[in-house]
C-alpha cells in the first residue's frame, strides 16, 4: 500500500499533521453548528428535510476544511427522478460526507443504530429520513428497509447499501452481503454499483488522524435492471454487481 494509507500519524509531515487535527477540531463544530440547526428545525416543521438541505451543507464544509475535491463519474445515466438501490464499497467514514456532498440524489442511507449514541449526530440521524437499524436484529432490519422503500418507491429516492457491512482494513473490497441485491429483486428496481476510491487515505480504518488534501473518484455504473429478476438468482446478481465495483475501483486512488 501507499505510505499515504499508514495509520501512523508520526508519518505525516508536521504541516498536515497539524492540518489534520484542526481539521478534526472543524468537523466538530460543523457538526454541532448544523446538527442542531436541523434538529430545531425539524422540531419546527414536524419533517425530516432539514437534514437533507443540511446534511449536504454539512459534507461540504467538511471537504472544504479537509481540502478534499471529488470527481464523479457516471451521473449522465441515471434518471434522478427513478428511485434505485445503490451498492457500494466501503472504505473509510469518508465515504458518506463524499458521497452525500457530492452525488445529486435523493440518497438514504442504511446506518446502524451505535451511530445515534453520537452527539449531536445522532439525535439528527435519528430524527431525519434515512434508515437506521439494528444489525443484531437482522429481520426487523430487512422489514423496516422493506417498509421505507415500499412507501417511497415512487418519490425518487435511493436507498444506498454499502455491502461489505464494514469498512476495508486494507484497502481491499471484500465479499459483499445479499441485502441490496435481494431488496433490488424484491422491489424490481435497478440496481447502481457505486464504486469510490481514495477515500481511505485520510482516514484509515484505525487511525483517529485525518490525513487531509487529495482526490476522491466515485464512479457509478450502468443500472442493472432487476425488474423479473428470479430470487434464486441473487448470488449471481450480488456477485456481477461486486464485479462491476470492482472493475470501477482504484486501489491506489
Amino acid at each position: 500500500m501507499p505510505a499515504a494509507t499508514v495509520s501512523t500519524p508520526l508519518r505525516l509531515p508536521l504541516t498536515r499533521l497539524v492540518w489534520g487535527v484542526a481539521a478534526a477540531a472543524a468537523i466538530f463544530l460543523i457538526t454541532v453548528w448544523w446538527g442542531l440547526l436541523a434538529i430545531l428545525l425539524i422540531v419546527i416543521t414536524g419533517r425530516g428535510w432539514p437534514t437533507d438541505v443540511f446534511g449536504r451543507i454539512w459534507c461540504r464544509w467538511i471537504l472544504k476544511v479537509c481540502g478534499i475535491h471529488v470527481d464523479v463519474v457516471g451521473l449522465e445515466g441515471i434518471d434522478p427522478t427513478k428511485s434505485y438501490v445503490i451498492i457500494s464499497n466501503h472504505l473509510s467514514n469518508f465515504d458518506i460526507w463524499t458521497t452525500y456532498a457530492a452525488i445529486p440524489l435523493k440518497l438514504r442511507f442504511v446506518a446502524k443504530k451505535e451511530l445515534l449514541r453520537l452527539p449531536i449526530f445522532g439525535q439528527a440521524l435519528a430524527l431525519s429520513d434515512h434508515i437506521v437499524i439494528d444489525r443484531a436484529h437482522p429481520e426487523e432490519a430487512v422489514a423496516k428497509i422493506n417498509a421505507r422503500v415500499s412507501r417511497e418507491i415512487d418519490k425518487g429516492f435511493c436507498i444506498l447499501f454499502y455491502a461489505e457491512g464494514t469498512r476495508s482494513r486494507d484497502g481491499s473490497i471484500g465479499p459483499f452481503k445479499k441485502g441490496g441485491a435481494t431488496l433490488a429483486i424484491r422491489t424490481g428496481l435497478p440496481i447502481i454499483p457505486m464504486s469510490i476510491s481514495g477515500t481511505r487515505k485520510f482516514l484509515p480504518r484505525s487511525s483517529v488522524i485525518i490525513r487531509p488534501g487529495g482526490r476522491v473518484k466515485i464512479v457509478l455504473g450502468e443500472p442493472i435492471p432487476t425488474a423479473g429478476y428470479p430470487l434464486e438468482r441473487r448470488d449471481e446478481l450480488n456477485e456481477l454487481v461486486r464485479a462491476v465495483v470492482l472493475n470501477n475501483y482504484r486501489e491506489d486512488y
